[in-house]
């Protein structure tokens, strides 16, 4: 073990991580920062690479950067199908994440207090609410002005991108039904902010973004960080467990590097666990000793459970005021310009919580995918496919799952990884609950296209995205006021080893319907400001 007693290590760079790092920094907070790659260098990235380039730069033996972590150099198990992303490298997936930055509301934070399915928020809005603001000016996130209990405003909101011609024709119809659509919440500049260029509308943000015209935690937080001179950076190093000592506090972090596999140990006051849902359980779990043999913080058999996602499909149908109109540049902030919060909250339902929809992929945007599902051959066939690309819309509903406890993250009796570390066994699965939402998503979603005259592409009702397809895992380290039910207080401590902060997602008490990350982002930066204050008070 290094000698070095670093006041704070923070495990993983993603938007929790990113955000410790920043924050604590700037509080005059020293930080060791390990990451499991390095720096993406966006210079490399292949935003505005054409598609005629695209090939011939393959076949010259060139390769964009990769981000998806392949599952061969860092394996899981899955009990059933999960679509587990993971990306190794500064950022984590803020690097290509969907950038939809939506708040959650006191009908988020209430739910379990009011309906009794598993423990309360130990938070509410107000509690929040400060640090959504400070997010949203810190890192620019446009949208609209409005402003419900479904979905709170901001006063600091940069102007929204107009609604493409679809989206347009079905928020009307929506609303010909009842059901309101409002602009979209997303993490990306649509004017210059804080010295960065904004958003010029390449459509290709799924390569990284060369201009950081959207947020990641790299560019954002990181690099500012560092140039503190209070912040350390440890590439390549792949975290296995959390030490402990006599006492049962932790101690400091073992990780491997990712290449030699050389075992190295810092020491560390404190301890802020943030590698994503999955993993950060992962590590919890492997983190035994004889004062925590089931784990470090887990005497209550909480960490690991009550695993959260969410359910989605995807419905498409082509607008016939839009059939064989003029192709237009749709490209815009790649993803939907608006978005369908959720409508029903006040209604009788015959399940818990809700769903929202989202709506990417709307008009001539790049790919004709549809074009996959329709009959025909030769020029019809090609006229048809033209014809239909600028009528092109979809809806993409969001539904939350429930927290089961038995649908959960193990280390027990699975295999090792390359540095002999036992990998994540995953177990997930949709209830009764989910299927009866799933279908009035779907009820949703067809009245939708037919106010709109829509032309509906083929589909099976009731089939949902594999399960971790939205990326939004949550839930597995729980926050709560009762010990014995929740491993976190509501500023992310553990109740159990209070120098222990799990700052990602795993600290849901749910999912909801609404992408997590800039709640991650607020959350991180209140539990980081409380963390400052604890250790200036020396009270841990």
């Amino acid at each position: 073990m290094q000698t070095v007693t670093h006041d704070v290590v923070v495990i993983g760079s993603g938007a929790a991580g990113g955000m410790a790092a920043w924050n604590l920094s700037r509080q005059g907070v020293n930080v060791l920062l390990l990451d499991a790659g390095t720096r993406f260098n966006p210079a490399t990235y292949w935003s505005h690479v054409k598609p005629w380039e695209w090939n011939a730069r393959l076949d010259r033996g060139q390769r964009p950067p990769v981000f998806r972590l392949d599952p061969r150099e860092q394996p899981v198990e899955l009990a059933q199908p999960f679509d587990l992303w993971r990306v190794w490298g500064r950022g984590g997936r803020t690097n290509i994440w969907g950038r939809v930055s939506l708040r959650y509301g006191d009908v988020d934070f209430e739910g379990p207090a009011k309906d009794g399915w598993e423990v309360a928020w130990p938070i509410r809005y107000k509690d929040i609410a400060p640090y959504y603001d400070k997010v949203d000016q810190l890192i620019g996130v446009s949208g609209g002005a409005d402003d419900s209990d479904v979905l709170p405003g901001s006063r600091f909101h940069l102007p929204p991108p107009a609604p493409r011609c679809g989206e347009q024709l079905l928020k009307k119809a929506a609303s010909s039904i009842g059901i309101r659509m409002v602009a979209g919440r997303r993490a990306v500049l649509t004017r210059p902010h804080n010295g960065r260029a904004a958003c010029h509308y390449c459509g290709a943000c799924g390569r990284g973004c060369d201009i950081a015209a959207f947020f990641n935690s790299s560019d954002y937080l990181i690099q500012p960080a560092l140039k503190t001179g209070r912040v350390k950076v440890i590439d390549n190093a792949v975290v296995a467990r959390v030490l402990t000592g006599d006492d049962g506090r932790a101690s400091g972090v073992q990780y491997f590097d990712r290449y030699t596999r050389a075992e190295r140990q810092v020491k560390a006051r404190t301890v802020v666990v943030a590698a994503g849902a999955i993993d950060s359980t992962r590590i919890l779990l492997n983190s035994k000793s004889s004062r925590h043999p089931n784990g470090i913080g887990n005497a209550n058999d909480v960490i690991g459970r009550y695993l959260c996602e969410q359910i989605r499909f995807h419905m498409y149908g082509f607008l016939p005021q839009l059939l064989g109109s003029a192709v237009t540049n749709d490209d815009g902030i790649t993803g939907e310009h608006v978005y369908l919060p959720r409508f029903n909250h006040k209604s009788p339902r015959q399940y818990l919580r809700g769903f929202g929809m989202q709506l990417w992929g709307c008009g001539a945007q790049a790919n004709a995918n549809y074009a996959k599902l329709m009959d025909g051959f030769g020029a019809s066939f090609k006229a048809a496919v033209k014809k239909r690309y600028p009528a092109l819309v979809a809806l993409h509903p969001y539904g939350e799952v429930l927290p089961y406890r038995d649908n959960r993250v193990t280390v027990e009796g699975t295999a090792n990884d390359p540095y002999g570390v036992p990998v994540a066994r995953i177990e997930f699965k949709i209830g009764e609950n989910e299927r009866k939402m799933a279908a009035e998503m779907y009820d949703t979603a067809e009245a939708i296209l037919r106010a709109a005259k829509a032309e509906v592409l083929p589909y099976r009702r009731g089939a949902v995205d594999m399960p971790g397809a939205a990326i939004h895992e949550h839930g597995t380290c729980r926050m709560g006021e009762d010990p014995k039910r929740s491993a976190l207080n509501g500023f992310c401590q553990m109740h159990e080893v209070p120098n222990v902060f799990v700052m990602d997602g795993s600290a849901f008490p749910t999912a909801t319907e609404k992408n997590p990350t800039l709640t991650i982002l607020a959350l991180a930066w209140r539990a980081s400001d409380y963390l400052a204050g604890q250790l200036k008070s020396r009270t841990l």
